[in-house]
């Protein structure tokens, strides 16, 4: 079968595909090239320190990324003691102005299908082991750092969960939502059998100062 005129003309003198030069950058898409390179380092940023698992927050600030295939804005939220901080999200998933529920990647999350929304995150689902016959699913989110390396966890909208109907932003509501950390959970998974035995609360309290003790070893 014979080339047509189009395939021809894509085609070089080699024999290979010749692709159509891009058009030269502007000023605007150098810029915009720049403040991707910024999130992607976190230029002068550090992560957001002491979050919540989970609470509700306020979203103060919305900007659309350029050169992230248009998919992605940064916004900025406060929460607990008027902290604020810093998120990456899909575009047209929030609103300035409005209460949304705030997820930690560190979080470990009941199997519910309302925390399986693909607009906000994908969720990978991990068993943790306690035992013989002892087991404990959860979800976990994944969160992107691509785009901004600093990002810290999701934003889930308020419709999905009932139960937080009036709550102000700056609310811890992990308890609430039956939220664990995921961390916490592992190292309880390999702490001896006897001490599995322990009272929920007891064996979780052993599990944090672990995960305490960890971290001070690692300058945290």
């Amino acid at each position: 079968m014979k080339a047509t005129p189009d395939e021809m003309r894509a085609i070089g003198e080699d024999g290979k595909p010749k692709w159509p030069k891009r058009p030269p950058l502007t000023a605007e898409d150098r810029a915009a090239i720049a403040v991707l390179d910024e999130l992607r380092a976190g230029a002068g940023e550090k992560p957001p320190a002491n979050l919540p698992l989970a609470c509700i927050v306020k979203v103060t600030e919305y900007v659309e990324i350029h050169k992230a295939n248009e998919a992605y804005a940064m916004v900025r939220v406060t929460g607990p003691q008027n902290a604020t901080w810093r998120m990456c999200v899909y575009r047209g998933t929030v609103k300035v102005g409005r209460n949304m529920l705030f997820v930690s990647g560190q979080a470990a999350l009941p199997i519910d299908d309302r925390y399986r929304d693909p607009t906000v995150c994908t969720v990978k689902e991990k068993t943790y082991k306690y035992g013989f016959g002892i087991k404990a699913r959860r979800l976990l989110p994944h969160v992107k750092r691509h785009i901004y390396c600093h990002n810290s966890g999701v934003l889930y909208p308020l419709a999905a969960f009932p139960e937080l109907k009036g709550k102000r932003a700056g609310m811890v509501v992990a308890a609430l939502l039956k939220i664990d950390n995921a961390e916490e959970m592992k190292i309880r998974q390999n702490l001896p059998h006897s001490q599995m035995r322990l009272p929920q609360s007891a064996a979780m309290a052993q599990a944090q100062e672990m995960l305490r003790r960890i971290r001070a070893l690692a300058g945290q």
